[in-house]
């Protein structure tokens, strides 16, 4: 095939990790994520295990004993299934016990994971990723090009109707009626796939393949696709990530062991422990070593934890500039939340209080789904605090003052709550009353789906590439939040995802931007830094600004003796 050619090439760094990167890649032009959210209930089978209680001195003692890691995020995972949810959460599982082609960082580089380089064709409508020989599942069968093959054909196929199927939507055969994507194995490590239409390379690695984790074709291929849910294989997956699933404690903790064939186990442990502790616990957990380590973007310190954490010696801090925002969905099919009135609320908004009183210094103002510093943004979206400004489009819309208005809000982040808050006061100053209601992730986010509400706030992890976001914009897709019947903000925001040099795909992103100021779906309301902590205890541990692009490089991690 005549094209370019992506290569891999290694180096060493520290002795122990060994760091790749592709040559001739353009840093931050990827792209991707999904939104932070849960669905209303698992399909996974799982498999429960009971737990005595113990005290906090004989769990420390029992961990430090037998090499154990725990690493602790604020919320529940809802499914073990890959293409079965859109949750951040559950992605930290997912990433633990499944590999993926490519290890995706945030500064919009990427480095191997599965694959060892990639071919791109000269008119960028093929492409061909070759896979390391070296990699094999839990079970020891060698991961070939037949399991990305049938992975990829799994999530697109209409029988299953995954969540995730939208990964597949670039590639060639994805709108066939029966959904087989052009995905072919060339030998047992050679993978081709065709796309569509000539697509920009960052764009696939990072809007399609970022959550897309091979699964095993040997374990799975003989199950019928419209009973693949109900699968035994669920009760205990087989990856061929760095961990190994042994039991659970639903919703509470889930425990590994190394999967003794990973290609890259550098660390040094012998049972990794993910564990839900709310944010609230955090800091304690970690100073009586009940916890060695945060999960980055799904578990951030408390601001008011912050000074204590900092002064502790046996932790390692740092607050890491995060690609990560939260927003405020407006319920843009109420008839009463016109273009004008989206607008008002919008420029009513007071960030700065947000970022310097509730953030307290860590973290800027969101205005759109790219940072401030980020090549394609655009300055222009800025919508300055101006509650007069905001009184007065409110007076010639006709604004109904006795209106009251629902604002949906989950649990478990207490930054967001308190944001809400603020918001909800700054909403009464221009004469907008809204009454908070609260609910847990699962039940919100399904409530905001249907539209069952006017404001609804929902983070996301973030990416280097604005095209992250477009498609909570496409009126078709389940992540419509604000209820768009139009597609023009999704269909121009598409295009820079589709398009191939930086001055394109920045005019295509301008313009996105300013559709987002000027019909306001979404108020963004700011990029909050990770309050990241981790024990002396544990080692190995680097780039946790890249835990948002669901990579955790655990394989490295290393218990000090």
């Amino acid at each position: 095939m005549k094209g370019k050619t992506f290569k891999l090439i290694a180096t060493l760094l520290l002795a122990t990790l060994v760091v790749f990167s592709f040559a001739g890649c353009s840093k931050g032009s990827s792209q991707a994520s999904t939104s932070t959210g849960t669905t209303a209930a698992s399909s996974t089978a799982t498999t429960t295990t009971t737990a005595s209680a113990q005290t906090s001195s004989t769990a420390k003692s029992a961990q430090n004993a037998s090499k154990t890691i725990t690493m602790a995020m604020v919320s529940t995972w809802d499914s073990f299934i890959p293409f079965e949810t859109t949750s951040s959460y559950s992605d930290v599982v997912l990433d633990l016990m499944y590999d993926k082609l490519f290890y995706l960082k945030a500064d919009g580089t990427y480095l191997p994971r599965l694959a060892e380089s990639v071919e791109v064709n000269e008119d960028s409508t093929s492409m061909i990723f070759h896979l390391r020989e070296d990699a094999k599942w839990a079970d020891g069968e060698p991961v070939t090009a037949d399991d990305v093959v049938f992975t990829v054909q799994l999530y697109s196929s209409p029988t299953v109707n995954a969540m995730r199927k939208n990964n597949c939507a670039t590639f060639a055969g994805f709108n066939e009626a029966d959904g087989s994507v052009e995905v072919y194995a060339l030998d047992d490590y050679t993978v081709q796939f065709n796309l569509i239409e000539p697509t920009n390379v960052d764009y696939v690695l990072f809007n399609k393949f970022r959550d897309i984790y091979i699964l095993p074709e040997h374990l799975l291929g003989d199950v019928p696709l419209d009973k693949i849910r109900e699968a035994d294989y669920w009760k205990a997956p087989i990856g061929s990530g760095p961990c190994l699933f042994q039991s659970q404690i639903s919703g509470e903790r889930i425990e590994f062991v190394p999967n003794p064939y990973y290609y890259q186990m550098n660390g040094n442990w012998d049972k990794f422990v993910l564990r839900v502790v709310p944010t609230g616990n955090l800091l304690a957990g970690l100073m009586n070593g009940e916890i060695d380590a945060l999960a980055g973007n799904v578990a951030s310190l408390q601001l008011s934890d912050w000074d204590m954490a900092k002064k502790q010696p046996n932790l390692v801090c740092e607050s890491v500039p995060s690609l990560g925002y939260q927003y405020m969905a407006i319920n843009t099919s109420k008839p009463y939340l016109t273009p004008a009135v989206r607008r008002a609320i919008n420029m009513s908004i007071n960030r700065d209080l947000m970022i310097q009183g509730l953030l307290q210094g860590e973290g800027v103002a969101a205005y759109g789904p790219v940072t401030p510093d980020n090549i394609y943004y655009n300055p222009a979206i800025e919508e300055p605090f101006n509650p007069e400004k905001a009184k007065q489009i409110l007076a010639e819309e006709g604004w109904d003052s006795s209106r009251e208005l629902i604002m949906s809000v989950p649990t478990g982040n207490a930054t967001r709550e308190q944001a809400a808050i603020i918001v909800q006061q700054n909403l009464a100053d221009i004469g907008i009353k809204a009454k908070i209601e609260t609910a847990d992730f699962a039940t919100h986010l399904n409530r905001v789906r249907a539209g069952d509400y006017d404001f609804g706030f929902i983070g996301s992890s973030g990416s280097p590439d604005p095209s992250e976001c477009v498609i909570n914009f496409n009126p078709e897709h389940m992540n419509n939040f604000s209820q768009l019947s139009d597609p023009l903000i999704f269909e121009t925001g598409d295009k820079g995802g589709h398009a191939f040099d930086y001055e394109e795909r920045k005019a295509c992103y301008d313009e996105y931007q300013e559709l987002l100021r000027e019909y306001v779906p979404f108020a963004f309301l700011y990029f909050q830094n990770t309050l990241y902590a981790h024990t002396a205890r544990v080692s190995g541990i680097t780039d946790v600004q890249d835990y948002s692009q669901l990579n955790r490089d655990v394989w490295n991690w290393t218990i000090n003796e």
